[in-house]
């Protein structure tokens, strides 16, 4: 219940700054993090978190890209433009403050 609330909060300040962002990984993070129920086996919805974390939605997000140009990627290349958006983003948060 915590780990929901500081998601909550988390996802709400977000969104006040940049609302699609907030969005996409409101969408992205609230149905596993839900999903997680104390006891039980706990491996699937460990697995299931580690795939819907920004980064890896973003590293597929660069392979599906290059997919639907009908340029598939190898994993050296999607993994060298996964780097480069993050340098990206990196870069335009310094310069603009986005």
């Amino acid at each position: 219940l915590v780990a929901l609330l500081a998601l909550a909060l988390l996802l709400t300040c977000l969104a006040l700054l940049n609302f699609s962002l907030g969005f996409l990984l409101g969408v992205t993070l609230v149905p596993p993090a839900a999903a997680v129920r104390p006891g039980g086996n706990r491996l699937p919805l460990a697995v299931l978190l580690v795939l819907t974390t920004p980064g890896l939605s973003l590293f597929l997000a660069v392979l599906l890209e290059r997919e639907l140009l009908e340029a598939p990627a190898g994993l050296g290349e999607a993994w060298q433009r996964y780097l480069g958006a993050l340098g990206q983003g990196l870069l335009q948060e310094h310069l603009h403050g986005a």
